[in-house]
């Protein structure tokens, strides 16, 4: 090897020598701890908040300083705790200018797993506003500006960190114990200044697992309020939890994940503008309160609040999603599967186009479009909308349109207009109903129900009015009109159901559906039902009351005189063969009062062609038990070779009185007097027989009532066969009247 190479290669070494010796001696003869101070009172001066640090080491290899348990305090209207807190800070500086002019001139940040403190005050300012707001920062001192050469720094790089959200001053209840811890926190910035644009890479794990990653761009710092900084980014969220993750709160009912979203944003200061907003494959469950709507209170400087005023998005979607829903304190949920939405040129100001659809419970579907807009920060439910709505096969029950405790259920398709301006929302449409049920106990229609409604509802406080609903079935017409109050987990209910001379071969397969069970084999078969009833308590538990009349109709099937059989010794004639295997009904009146399943007839008045007439009272229960007291007048009767008589004739009341003479042991040879039991023939005959009706609504069961029987006899009559008219007296304890009570049971 050549002379003259070989001294290159010595000259190279020694240099390579001396550096090496330098890195490692220069910290020995450099006191780095002298510009301790100096970078606190920088960063302190450059931030706007107090920066303290531990000890310092210069590596003149990586030309770095070393700083140890470096704090950032926080704003102190929010907290006294650190905003930051780093065990290890690595400050690029200048070499040269530190080590020969003792200047700090800093080219680079690097943080490894600082632990960062985000605060929201009940006014929705966060305590990183503050950032750079200082007094001192207008006028830099010269020891600032030579630190950071027009405020730039190379590179700052935030490796693990974590992020925990906490709520702030003035926050109460269950906001204030919230806190949500963000983990694996990375932040990449190049070419960081305060006064220019600058790149930025960031990711960070999510509560419950999920992972965000955001690029884009950001700067030049607003020293008056950082969160009005511009930026631009691309951001992409996996696994989220909206709830976990601090998008939506508690209070908003909102639970669930969403598989992917895709943001593309900008935010000029001013005005915030989306590109593209993607949603997709949420599963989401939202609880309603089902109560009036209680607006947020809002404060028009909070943070954010610039940011949602000035929103513009020119896409937003939503795909694929599974959207569960369910009410406060009730049971049942309803699941919508396939849901995809899609809003466009979102403006504050003004309305947006949208278009829905999704699949419903039980294989139905929905679909709707329209407008809306301006969207309402502060209730949903107050945000304007002009749409038209399609439902196809929709199970009533199952759908969350009704709670599942009202026993209503059917299939319906539905198509509907609706308007909102925020304050009253105003609904009109139309229905068909296959298989419909309103009562628990009831059984599904035979015959499809049309409606037509129209209803105008209060958003604010829940409340509606019906001002129209047209039921018709057949060529049955039935109106409804009246209001309701949602509240908390009821819907009150205060309507007017109303029908007039509606045909009964229309409704005859209907009233199954309302849980009106004729008796077995037995159906109706013409004439009119005239009502006008009250349905008010809640749609879980109905009260329905009011009039009811019925005219002209047969219950084909029903054989009144064959169940009446055990009265027709009182009549002298037998009453099967006037009516037959049908019962032909003249007239029928009650008032009815249902609730809970349960039904009250009172003022009862029916007349019966061939039998007579009954009134009284009386109830049905919910599994259909009949308790009912009426008394019967039989005006029509058969007798001998099939002629007619009156019951008040002579005619009937010898029938009566034979038979009455028959009941009694002994009869009237037995002392009971001619003149009694004449007296108590004719006031059965005059004032009608009492009946009690038992059984079932399938099965009734008739029998001649015991002690209405001794209230219809009257006092004297009473007198007399227990001997006070005719002065005979009791024998072994027992009174005629009993002995005539007891055979009339006994022997029928």
């Amino acid at each position: 090897m050549g002379k003259p190479v070989r001294l290159v290669l010595i000259a190279v070494g020694a240099i390579l020598a001396l550096i090496v010796l330098a890195a490692i001696c220069v910290p020995l003869f450099l006191n780095t701890d002298s510009f301790k101070a100096k970078i606190e009172s920088t960063l302190t001066k450059s931030l706007g908040r107090k920066v303290t640090i531990g000890k310092v080491d210069l590596s003149v290899l990586s030309g770095s300083l070393k700083a140890e348990n470096t704090v950032v305090a926080d704003d102190p209207r929010f907290s006294t705790q650190p905003f930051i807190q780093a065990d290890t800070l690595k400050i690029g500086v200048e070499l040269f200018p530190l080590i020969f002019n003792k200047q700090v001139i800093i080219n680079g940040f690097s943080m490894q797993s600082p632990k960062i403190q985000l605060l929201r005050a009940a006014n929705g300012t966060w305590n990183y506003s503050s950032i750079g707001n200082n007094s001192q920062q207008a006028a830099q001192s010269d020891e600032t500006k030579q630190a950071f050469p027009n405020l730039s720094v190379g590179e700052v790089n935030i490796e693990n960190g974590r992020i925990t959200v906490a709520a702030g001053p003035g926050t109460s209840g269950a906001a204030s114990a919230t806190s949500r811890v963000y983990e694996n926190v990375n932040l990449k910035v190049k070419d960081f200044a305060f006064t220019k644009s600058f790149p930025f890479e960031g990711s960070a794990g999510l509560p419950a697992g999920g992972t965000v990653e955001l690029k884009g761009s950001a700067g030049p710092i607003n020293q008056t309020d950082a969160s009005a900084t511009p930026f631009s980014g691309h951001l992409e969220i996996k696994h989220l939890d909206p709830l976990a993750a601090g998008f939506v709160e508690a209070s908003d009912g909102v639970t669930g994940t969403v598989d992917n979203l895709v943001l593309d944003a900008a935010w000029s200061g001013t005005q915030m503008h989306v590109s593209k907003l993607l949603v997709d494959t949420p599963k989401l469950t939202l609880v309603q309160s089902n109560g009036p709507k209680q607006p947020k209170p809002k404060d028009p400087n909070a943070e954010g609040a610039s940011m949602l005023n000035s929103l513009s998005v020119d896409d937003a979607q939503i795909k694929n999603g599974t959207i569960t829903l369910a009410t406060a304190g009730k049971p049942g949920t309803a699941v919508y599967s396939q849901v995809n939405a899609q809003v466009t040129n979102l403006s504050p100001k003004s309305a947006s186009p949208f278009s829905l659809s999704g699949q419903l419970p039980n294989g139905g579907s929905v679909s709707a479009n329209g407008t809306a807009g301006p969207f309402n920060q502060e209730n949903n439910a107050s945000t304007p909308l002009n749409a038209t709505v399609s439902l196809k096969h929709v199970e009533i029950g199952t759908a969350g349109f009704v709670p599942p405790d009202a026993g209503i259920s059917g299939v319906a398709d539905v198509q509907a207009k609706i308007q909102s301006n925020g304050q009253v929302l105003n609904a009109q449409g139309a229905a068909t109903v296959v298989g419909i049920k309103l009562a628990k106990d009831g059984v599904p229609s035979a015959k499809p129900v049309q409606l037509q409604f129209t209803l105008a509802q209060n958003e604010q406080a829940m409340s509606g009015q019906i001002q129209q609903a047209v039921i018709t079935i057949g060529s049955a017409v039935i109106n409804v009109a009246g209001t309701y109050q949602s509240s908390g987990l009821t819907t009150a209910l205060n309507l007017k159901v109303v029908g007039n001379g509606v045909s009964i071969n229309e409704l005859e397969a209907f009233l199954p559906a309302l849980g009106v069970h004729l008796p077995s084999g037995s159906r109706l078969q013409g004439g009119t039902l005239t009502t006008d009833l009250a349905v008010t308590g809640t749609t879980a538990t109905p009260v329905i009351s009011g009039p009811v009349r019925i005219n002209n109709t047969q219950l084909a099937g029903f054989d009144l005189g064959s169940k009446l059989q055990a009265l027709s010794s009182f009549t002298g004639g037998r009453i099967t063969s006037a009516t037959g295997s049908g019962t032909n009904i003249r007239s029928l009146s009650m008032n009815v009062r249902e609730e809970g399943g349960n039904i009250r007839t009172d003022n009862i008045a029916l007349d019966v062609a061939g039998v007579g007439t009954a009134t009284g009272a009386g109830t049905v229960s919910a599994g259909g038990a009949l308790a009912y007291n009426v008394v019967l007048k039989l005006t029509g009767l058969s007798i001998g070779g099939g002629g007619t008589q009156q019951a008040s004739s002579g005619g009937g009341a010898a029938g009566a009185l034979g038979a009455l003479s028959g009941f009694i042991p002994g009869g009237a040879a037995g002392g009971l007097g001619g003149a009694a039991l004449g007296g108590v023939a004719g006031s059965v005959l005059k004032n009608g027989i009492p009946v009690a009706i038992g059984g079932t609504t399938s099965n009734p069961t008739f029998s001649p009532n015991v002690a209405g029987l001794a209230g219809a006899v009257g006092a004297n009559a009473a007198k007399g066969l227990l001997g006070g008219a005719t002065g005979q007296k009791k024998g072994n304890g027992t009174d005629p009247l009993s002995n005539a009570l007891g055979g009339l049971l006994g022997k029928h």
